[in-house]
């Protein structure tokens, strides 16, 4: 353990666990947001949820471009489409199977047909069809990083088109283009390109302590106009409006670039004992089997009236986190056990 652990770069293992835990925070939080009385105390308490834990999308892709793209680490067509995609395939077929029998089962969330609901897949799944297109598109964007200036050009432009316009049209600054909005154009995808190319330049190049802090700042800063625009654009639609929470605004972006630098800086430095390396690295194997599996346990809970409809989110939210968080990995510890099936759904 203690040869191989000098090779694993722990601070993408803490930032994975970090990016799950507020995920499963998140959904505890704002699945009920557009339900809750709009402005009234519950859903200030949502936003407040959602704007703190509004960053771990981006961390996820900034790690996994961290990962994929080092010209340096082996990771070859053979490797991406046998391990990678063939592991994310399975997973999400079985678990839209699962959702869908669920939802079939439970009465909940039926607007479709079963085929539809396993092809389409349950709402949180989205995540699974998004990372398997970046696989694919690796071995292609791993010839941009060999050459510094065309990484930056690359990350430049799929900020524009994926980050800065579509927040710029969620503000009413520009022009409707569904070109270049909506989950299924080119503005949606081309925001994970950003992430991809981000997380691989702040892992690479060297970040002075006078420039960090900035950062920082810019991170604290982003996460306040979160929440305050939130408020706004809900107070100017006259209705619900969360597109300041979206994975893709600018602001969730900076916010999950000050986590990230801050984990690079305080963590890779760190010199963790053996026990608490295999602690650490325990625990981000089950993360990938707690996204899958919390969604249904805050499924049960609602169906059976603990949610923020039901009694107050200020204290119902922390007690769906600290039901579901722990249970999460514990089942996702289980269902890892399980002989053959295990290694590719969790």
């Amino acid at each position: 353990m203690a040869t191989a652990s000098k090779k694993r770069i722990w601070y993408w293992d803490i930032l994975r666990i970090a990016a799950m835990v507020f995920l499963v925070i998140r959904h505890s939080a704002t699945a009920t947001f557009e339900f809750v009385p709009t402005l009234g105390a519950d859903w200030w308490v949502c936003n407040v949820y959602g704007s703190l834990s509004a960053w771990m999308v981006p961390v996820f892709m900034m790690i996994s471009g961290a990962s994929f793209l080092d010209p340096g680490r082996n990771i070859t067509i053979d490797r991406l489409y046998k391990r990678n995609i063939f592991r994310m395939l399975c997973a999400f077929f079985f678990w839209a199977v699962f959702y869908a029998f669920y939802n079939t089962f439970s009465g909940q969330d039926l607007t479709d047909s079963f085929a539809e609901m396993v092809f389409q897949g349950h709402f949180h799944l989205w995540f699974l069809p998004m990372i398997i297109g970046m696989y694919i598109l690796t071995p292609l964007l791993r010839t941009v990083t060999s050459n510094r200036r065309a990484t930056y050009m690359i990350t430049a432009v799929t900020a524009v088109t994926g980050v800065i316009v579509p927040f710029l049209q969620d503000m009413g600054w520009f022009l409707d283009n569904t070109l270049i909005t909506g989950t299924h154009h080119f503005g949606f995808f081309s925001s994970y390109v950003c992430f991809f190319f981000i997380g691989y330049l702040l892992h690479n190049i060297e970040i002075t302590p006078g420039v960090r802090k900035v950062i920082y700042a810019v991170g604290i800063l982003s996460t306040v106009i979160v929440f305050v625009g939130t408020y706004l654009l809900t107070v100017r639609d006259g209705a619900h409006n969360e597109d300041m929470q979206a994975d893709n605004n600018l602001f969730t972006a900076l916010q999950g670039i000050a986590i990230f630098v801050f984990a690079k800086y305080r963590l890779s430095r760190t010199e963790f004992k053996a026990e608490h390396q295999k602690l650490i690295l325990d625990i981000s194997k089950l993360t990938f089997g707690v996204y899958m599996i919390h969604v249904v346990l805050l499924a049960l809970l609602d169906k059976f009236g603990f949610s923020p409809l039901t009694y107050p989110a200020v204290y119902m939210i922390p007690m769906l986190i600290l039901f579901v968080l722990p249970m999460s990995f514990f089942l996702s510890f289980l269902v890892g056990k399980i002989p053959l099936l295990g290694r590719y759904i969790v």
